[in-house]
This record gives C-alpha cells, sequence and structure tokens, in this order.
C-alpha cells in the first residue's frame, strides 16, 4: 500500500533519525506531538501514537464497526425478506417443491 508523502499536521522522523535519537526522544516527540510518522527512505512506514490515542482509536473504530454492522444486517434483512414473500406469494415455494423433478437435454459443448 502506496500512502501520499504529505501526512498533514503530523510530525516526521527518518528511520536513521530514530536509531539515533533514542527510544525516550523518539516518546517525548510523540507526547508532544500526538504522533509520529517514521519513514525510510522517503516513504511513510509507520506511524507511532501513545496508548492515549491508540485506545481512542480502537474505541472510534469499534464504534464505526457496529454501526456498519448494523446497517449491513438491516440491508440483509430487508432483502431476505423480499426474497421469502415471493416465494410465499402464490404458494410459490409449495408449487416448486410439489412439481416433479424434469431433466431437460444436455447440449456438449466443442470438444477440445
Amino acid at each position: 500500500m502506496t500512502l501520499p508523502l504529505d501526512l498533514p499536521g503530523l510530525e516526521k522522523a527518518t528511520a536513521s533519525s530514530v536509531k539515533t535519537r533514542g527510544w525516550p526522544s523518539l516518546m517525548r516527540t510523540v507526547r508532544e506531538k500526538q504522533a509520529l510518522v517514521i519513514t525510510n527512505h522517503n516513504h511513510p512506514e509507520a506511524v507511532i501514537v501513545d496508548i492515549k490515542a491508540y485506545q481512542e482509536l480502537l474505541a472510534k473504530a469499534a464504534e464505526a464497526d457496529s454501526d456498519e454492522r448494523g446497517g449491513e444486517l438491516e440491508r440483509l434483512r430487508a432483502q431476505f425478506d423480499v426474497q421469502l414473500a415471493s416465494l410465499n406469494r402464490d404458494g410459490g415455494l409449495g408449487n416448486v417443491l410439489g412439481q416433479p423433478i424434469r431433466r431437460g437435454r444436455v447440449t456438449p459443448g466443442k470438444s477440445l
């Protein structure tokens, strides 16, 4: 996945600078800026956030997932109800199941 290099509002640091500056410096930047984009050869590789921001992101994602699943479930339920109604109309399913199975003629395609 290719991300745009321009991530507005986020502090950036190269992977090599993270190695030289060390963990304490990295976490100080994360606490000050709330997030830090780590780049490797001028391409974003990772975003580091503090634990509070991470938990907030997880909560928002779970909430969005729940809303999306609820909407999808309602859509599937409505689709099922339409199909069920068509099967019940004019004895639909009973008529189909009550008829004997008829085999049609099979026409083979071109041979290999």
